[in-house]
C-alpha cells in the first residue's frame, strides 16, 4: 500500500479545485481509511512537483464512504436479529377476550419499565421486538375489576406468545405476614431427575410486590422464603423457564412434615 505523505495536494475537480492535506493516514479500524484535510490551499515547496492523492478503490473518498456505509447497515442488521416479536393476550377465566386491562412489561436485566398498553376489544397489544432476555408482564385492571395477574417470560430467537388469564373479582389487597422467618428447602431437579445446580430462583408474592433472587447449591437445593397467601417459583436454568406456584397451607403442610418443595424442570 502506498504511504501518504504528510503534506499533499490534489488537484482535481471540473474547475482546478486545490485542496490542501494536513494529514492523511491509514488507520486499522475495520478496513475503513481515516482522512483528515483542510480545505485552504496549500502552497508548494520551489521546485517540487505537485504529487496527486492515490484514487484507488478502498484509499480515500466515496469507496471509503461506502465500506462505512455497509458496516452500519451490519451492525443494524445484527441487532435487529438479537430480537424477537412478543404477542400478548389477555383473556378471562371463561377463555373469553378481556378487554382494557394495563399489561405492564419489565426487564428482569436492570432495565426497567419496556413498555404498558391497554388490551383491545379482542384482549390483544400491538405486537413489540424485544431483545433476548427475562421479562414480566403485569396484567391489571385501572378500576379494580379484576386482580392482579403476574407472570414472567422468556425472549430468544423465536417468536413469543403469551396469554394470560385474570379472575374478574376485585383484588383482596396485600397480604402482610409478621413473626418469625418461614423459609422452606427448596430443590430443583432437570428433565432426568438430577439436580441442577446454580439454578437461578425467582420467589415472589402473586402481586410482585415482594420478591427474591435465590441461587441452588451444588446439590440443586436452597433455602427460600414464601411470602403471601400464593407463592410463585420461577426457575432459569440453562436458557430455560419454568415456573411454578404453591398455596400457604401446601406450603405449610410440607414443613410441618419437614419435607423440601421440589420443582421439576421442564
Amino acid at each position: 500500500m502506498e504511504q501518504l505523505s504528510p503534506l499533499r495536494e490534489w488537484h482535481g475537480g471540473t474547475r482546478g479545485d486545490r485542496i490542501g492535506v494536513d494529514s492523511a493516514e491509514t488507520r486499522a479500524s475495520g478496513g475503513n481509511v481515516v482522512l483528515r484535510h483542510r480545505t485552504a490551499p496549500l502552497k508548494p515547496k520551489p521546485g517540487a512537483s505537485p504529487a496527486r492523492l492515490n484514487t484507488k478503490p478502498g484509499l480515500n473518498g466515496p469507496p471509503a464512504r461506502a465500506v462505512v456505509f455497509v458496516g452500519a447497515l451490519a451492525l443494524l442488521v445484527c441487532s435487529q436479529a438479537s430480537a424477537a416479536p412478543v404477542r400478548l393476550r389477555v383473556l378471562d377465566q371463561t377463555g373469553a377476550a378481556f378487554p382494557n386491562v394495563l399489561v405492564i412489561v419489565k426487564s428482569l436485566a436492570g432495565k426497567g419499565e419496556i413498555f404498558r398498553s391497554l388490551t383491545d376489544q379482542a384482549g390483544t397489544l400491538p405486537e413489540r421486538d424485544l431483545a433476548a432476555g427475562l421479562y414480566r408482564a403485569i396484567a391489571t385492571c385501572p378500576y379494580g375489576i379484576c386482580e392482579t395477574r403476574v407472570t414472567e417470560f422468556l425472549v430468544g430467537d423465536t417468536p413469543v406468545e403469551l396469554e394470560l388469564k385474570v379472575d374478574v373479582s376485585p383484588t383482596r389487597g396485600n397480604v402482610a405476614l409478621v413473626g418469625p422467618s418461614n423459609r422452606l428447602k427448596l430443590e430443583v431437579v432437570d428433565a432426568q431427575g438430577k439436580p441442577a445446580a446454580s439454578a437461578q430462583v425467582l420467589v415472589r408474592d402473586s402481586n410482585a410486590e415482594y420478591e427474591q433472587w435465590y441461587r441452588t447449591d451444588g446439590e440443586g437445593e436452597v433455602d427460600v422464603e414464601p411470602r403471601g397467601s400464593t407463592t410463585a417459583f420461577v426457575v432459569l436454568y440453562k436458557g430455560t423457564l419454568t415456573e411454578e406456584t404453591a398455596s400457604a397451607a401446601s406450603i405449610e403442610k410440607l414443613r410441618t412434615e419437614n419435607k423440601k418443595l421440589i420443582v421439576h424442570l421442564k
